[in-house]
């Protein structure tokens, strides 16, 4: 039994507990933004790909040509012709400037540079864009020793993606500090709390058992069947969710606020369980 109310905790998914509405959801707008930026790259880099090595007169900068622009640029699909060579320059520039991350955690004079996490989702976004651009510069032609510098940067690229998926598995506060077991689990009592006040007197215990909302983790704790399990489990909670957000939406027509905050507070407990 807890004595008091429960601590208030800050965490690094900007979830405050304890407190009001202030803090339940920490904006994510410039990340999305980010990956919306890398879907497109990655669309429009494979349609230009396609069209100029296939039916060159449907590409991009055909198009373009037509209209007076780019002209300096040839339709030719190689290397270092055409688009695909200031393509290469502009990933590689990336990849540089993504570096500026490590000055800013270290240098004290450049705090007052926006918050360290814009500075670390820019990294990340310039990271991923980098390598991204320097493969539709190459043609996808991998050949002698700039084969071997290809594929490290690609390696160094999704190992750098899978730390900082890891890396948000580990509850923390704002201030950087790993919580304690004590407390994650002080943190599942006061969402399953909140998760009361937001029901609007819906049986939401039921409705999860119902749609098999809970996870349960491997028995085998090992690196890759643990990661293994994270994935998935990201995935399957995702689709349940919609599930669940069905059944509260067409048979007890709670209003999309309240959903969002149901769907917002379960999604946390399952993280916290897990973790």
């Amino acid at each position: 039994m807890l004595a008091g109310p429960p601590k208030v905790i800050e965490t690094s998914g900007g979830f405050f507990m304890g407190k009001e509405d202030k803090g339940k959801k920490e904006s994510h707008t410039f990340e999305w933004l980010l990956v919306i930026i890398v879907v497109i790259t990655i669309c429009v880099g494979s349609y230009e790909s396609y069209t100029q090595r296939y039916i060159p007169d449907n590409s991009i900068l055909s198009f373009l040509h037509r209209f007076g622009y780019l002209k300096g640029y040839p339709v030719v699909y190689e290397p270092s012709k055409g688009i695909w060579h200031p393509v290469g320059w502009t990933g590689t520039g990336m990849m540089v400037v993504m570096m500026l991350y490590s000055v800013r955690k270290r240098v004290g004079l450049l705090r007052s540079l926006g918050s360290l996490r814009h500075w670390l989702s820019a990294h990340m976004f310039l990271g991923i864009m980098g390598p991204i651009l320097v493969t539709f510069h190459t043609t996808f032609k991998f050949n002698g020793i700039i084969a071997t510098s290809f594929w490290s940067m690609i390696i160094t690229m999704v190992f750098g993606i899978l730390g900082r998926y890891i890396y948000i598995q580990i509850p923390r506060s704002l201030a950087g500090t790993e919580l304690r077991v004590q407390d994650i689990e002080r943190m599942v009592q006061t969402i399953d709390s909140r998760l009361g006040e937001s029901s609007k007197g819906v049986n939401l215990s039921e409705l999860c058992k119902a749609i098999d909302l809970r996870e349960k983790g491997p028995e085998d704790t090992g690196l890759i069947k643990s990661l293994l399990f994270m994935f998935r489990d990201d995935i399957v909670i995702s689709y349940r969710l919609r599930k669940l957000d069905s059944v509260l939406r067409k048979t007890h027509h709670l209003p999309w606020k309240i959903r969002k905050k149901i769907d917002f507070l379960i999604k946390k407990k399952a993280a916290f369980s897990r973790r």
